[in-house]
């Protein structure tokens, strides 16, 4: 228990909270407020977006008594709207501390908090708030007007547009009141199985679905850290998750139990990002993939660099090419000593649980290897690989991940179809491909919707993208299917890149080096590749996510009639049919 002393949270302290019962994501914060013996240090730092004249945004720093004040005047508030246990709450901000008093306003009264991305498309953003049924709406004043315009203009919303209160949270953040006195049942008492969240998923397949997450098992995972994160009295955080989101919310929650100073930041730019790592100083920087991949790291000053030692990147996009930027930067300890370069933590993640459950540690002395994403987390009881007919497969085989854990959903609120759907033998199915080695390490291979399904079987698209950015050296990349010329009813794997605008490199030059890499790699060639002229030609969801569904509809008949719409002219190379690597990596 060495690795706990010297930390903001003394052993003691942490042991009474680990031992409470009633501890939770509906209270962790008053339980944490309860046991800090430094409530007026500052701990919660926030970084605004840049505003529209281009000037840095706005910097505060919040103590646990002073978010305390402001989570007591939004509950106030909440309470004179009619909001109680088992209320709906829409959340709908581009602030990211907003989104996390809201929270624990709204949990603190038993009430359930709909959070939506601000990134989220407006009109998805109203049908989503419409489905999980909120009563209230706060947000920023264009995306709140948005959401009431769209429920106006459908017949089917025009009820929700006359009973949702709609709040500006800018003007609630300066009006709402105290109470005249300290309010009853307040905190509210959670039981274990009391829903505390409703946070949509990254919507890259469709629909933005709706997971639940419940007091108890939204906290599991956090329950072992308070023992396994040493967050030392040295320790910094610069958290670039959306706030809005489940793992946004589920770090912050982490960082504020352990008393690990953190600076939320709302523009998640790459030079944003490495801005506030220059000024801040973290000694940890959290975000989904898309925002790490983009930073310039030679931007990072030697001051900053001195302090860092881990990245921690969590969902599914991690890659090689990105990550060896990241390590290159910083220091870290080993069992041997210190050592140049830091660490990324890859987690393997999704909306659904509730956590990252798979985990890989790269420095630059264990060099990354493809979609390596280790080993599955303590918190997990168990994980399987499944073919399409539900039997469990063996080590080598890829099939559907399924897992059995505390954290995970316990169903989409809306779609109880889907939830029995996504069971299987007492497991989970995250959607996710994957593979076990006869080691017990565990490859990500792809989304379920996002396997190609060529004429020789199913092909992989997340291998086939590692190989793409190392050989390209691009931003990012997407490989999706486009119709086979030669095989109705199958596909072919294109791939679309995005690169900086220093490239000079031709899309005929960049297809035979990514088409000779794979070939190394014993790996389907792509049949076409396409150079994005700007991130429209490569778009992301709220998260961060290639939208592949989209590419797919965009370039389906790419192959078939040579389409090009919305392409610029010289943009695309094509390769002639190639003989397929068998699974083994082969040739045929």
């Amino acid at each position: 228990m060495t690795h706990i002393f010297g930390t903001h949270r003394s052993a003691v302290q942490r042991m009474r909270l680990y031992l409470d019962p009633r501890l939770g994501a509906g209270n962790f914060f008053w339980h944490t407020w309860a046991v800090a013996t430094d409530p007026d240090r500052p701990i919660i730092f926030h970084r605004g977006a840049e505003g529209p004249d281009g000037a840095e945004g706005e910097l505060s720093e919040l103590s646990l008594n002073d978010m305390r004040v402001r989570v007591i005047r939004y509950a106030h508030w909440y309470r004179t709207q009619g909001i109680g246990p088992r209320s709906h709450v829409g959340v709908h901000t581009r602030d990211g501390l907003e989104n996390l008093l809201h929270y624990i306003a709204v949990t603190s009264l038993g009430a359930v908090p709909v959070h939506a991305n601000a990134q989220m498309r407006l009109d998805v953003a109203a049908d989503y708030f419409t489905r999980t049924r909120v009563s209230v709406l706060v947000g920023d004043r264009d995306l709140i007007d948005a959401c009431a315009a769209v429920w106006k203009e459908a017949p089917s919303g025009q009820r929700q547009a006359e009973t949702v209160t709609v709040q500006d949270i800018a003007v609630l953040r300066e009006t709402a009141p105290k109470p005249p006195r300290p309010m009853a049942d307040f905190p509210y008492r959670h039981a274990a199985g009391d829903l505390v969240l409703i946070s949509h998923s990254s919507g890259t397949t469709g629909r933005p679905k709706a997971p639940m997450f419940l007091h108890r098992s939204f906290f599991a995972g956090r329950w072992e850290r308070l023992w396994a994160f040493p967050s030392l009295r040295s320790d910094r955080v610069l958290s670039a998750l959306p706030a809005s989101h489940s793992a946004g919310l589920a770090h912050l929650s982490m960082t504020i139990t352990l008393g690990l100073p953190t600076l939320i930041l709302d523009d998640i730019s790459g030079a944003a990002v490495v801005r506030a790592i220059n000024t801040f100083l973290p000694t940890m920087v959290l975000g989904f993939p898309i925002a790490l991949a983009g930073l310039p790291t030679s931007d990072i000053s030697p001051e900053a660099a001195r302090t860092l030692h881990t990245w921690s990147g969590m969902g599914d996009a991690s890659h090689e090419h990105h990550i060896r930027d990241l390590v290159a930067v910083g220091a870290h300890s080993t069992p041997e000593g210190p050592a140049g370069g830091s660490a990324y933590r890859d987690g393997l993640g999704s909306s659904e649980m509730g956590m990252v459950l798979f985990t890989q540690v790269h420095t630059p002395q264990a060099p990354v290897e493809g979609r390596l994403v280790g080993l599955p987390t303590s918190v997990v009881k168990r994980a399987a690989v499944f073919g399409d007919d539900g039997r469990e497969l063996p080590p080598g085989q890829p099939g559907r991940l399924g897992v059995r854990a505390p954290s995970v959903t316990p169903g989409y609120w809306d779609d109880p179809g889907l939830t029995e759907r996504s069971l299987l033998d007492g497991h989970f199915l995250t959607g996710d491909i994957v593979r076990r080695d006869t080691q017990g390490l565990w490859y990500h291979l792809d989304r379920e919707p996002d396997v190609i399904h060529s004429a020789d079987g199913p092909v992989y698209s997340l291998p086939l993208e590692e190989v793409v950015l190392l050989e390209t050296g691009a931003t990012d990349c997407a490989v999706f299917a486009a119709d086979d010329p030669g095989s109705p009813r199958a596909s072919c794997p294109v791939a679309v890149v995005l690169t900086d605008d220093g490239s000079t490199a031709g899309p005929d030059d960049l297809l035979e080096r990514c088409n000779a890499g794979l070939l190394r790699k014993g790996l389907p060639a792509l049949r076409a590749l396409v150079v994005a002229t700007g991130r429209e030609g490569l778009p992301v969801g709220p998260t961060g996510k290639a939208l592949k569904r989209s590419l797919r509809e965009r370039h389906q008949h790419l192959l078939t009639d040579g389409a090009t719409e919305g392409i610029a002219e010289g943009a695309v190379a094509r390769a002639e049919p190639t003989v397929a690597p068998t699974r083994n990596g082969s040739t045929r």
